[in-house]
């Protein structure tokens, strides 16, 4: 009974912090070692500066209460200065055919979204994402980046479980897995990335082989050299086309960027 009325104060604590960050206007895990926006914002901050309630082999997420419909002001393309930061192009990352998409090839706009599956921020922003994509269907491509952070022990083996789907199944392959590894009902533990594969309908043992070496892990540090080099600081974060965004943002947030950069596309 300690035991329970410990976790849920810790519960309570997160969400707390949590609705801390919210107020901000974002929310994110950052790199250890890196200074994010928020930090600048806040005050130093402990060593990773994230909220993790997860464990180790066997995440569940915290839940997330709706935001209200009204909660945010109606945006302008005054406020994209507010939302973001513009990049010199050059310091874009260049998409590949290594990295998992979602939408055109031929698309104005390109959301490059870093994440981290063991990242609650980036479970929060996972569905809001999906609603952008839907939004905009068929004018911009969603293209995926793996930035697991050195806190989150499982980050990295999930995230080769996904890559290992990507290369078995293609883009529906990995978006599946994706999915299952944002519900309610992931589990990153080995047998649990194991035993998804099969209810997915992928080779469990192909993704068990891949969670447990490193066939992958090139791909992942080229997409965290990518990101570092654009200057992310933390998940979840966006890039669209030149803009970026650090955190978990409101669909508004995304959509009014999106907008202004669908604009200057032409």
């Amino acid at each position: 009974m300690a035991r329970a009325r410990a976790s849920r104060a810790l519960l309570r604590g997160a969400r707390v912090v949590l609705a801390l960050f919210c107020a901000l206007g974002s929310v994110a895990c950052e790199r250890p070692g890196q200074a994010g926006a928020l930090s600048r914002v806040a005050g130093p901050r402990p060593r990773s500066a994230e909220i993790d309630v997860t464990a180790p082999g066997g995440p569940r997420w915290p839940a997330f209460e709706p935001e209200a419909a009204d909660e945010e002001p109606k945006l302008t393309d005054a406020d994209v200065e507010q939302i973001a930061t513009k990049l010199p192009h050059e310091k874009v990352p260049v998409v590949s055919a290594q990295n998992p998409v979602k939408g055109p090839a031929n698309a104005k706009v390109t959301l490059q979204v870093f994440s981290d599956f063991e990242c609650p921020f980036c479970v929060r922003a996972a569905p809001t994402l999906d609603d952008v994509q839907e939004r905009y269907q068929g004018r911009i491509r969603l293209v995926w980046r793996n930035y697991p952070l050195p806190s989150h022990e499982r980050a990295r083996p999930a995230a080769r479980a996904a890559l290992a789907a990507f290369a078995a199944g293609g883009n529906d392959g990995f978006w599946k897995f994706h999915d299952w590894l944002y519900s309610p009902q992931a589990d990153l533990s080995d047998a649990g990335l194991k035993q998804a594969a099969a209810r997915l309908s992928l080779d469990p043992v192909r993704i068990e082989q891949a969670v447990r070496s490193s066939q992958f892990d090139a791909q992942i540090s080229a997409d965290m050299a990518a990101g570092d080099a654009a200057g992310i600081e933390g998940t979840p974060a966006a890039l669209i086309n030149d803009y970026y965004l650090m955190g978990a943002r409101s669909e508004a947030q995304y959509a009014i960027v999106i907008e202004r950069a669908l604009r200057e596309a032409g």
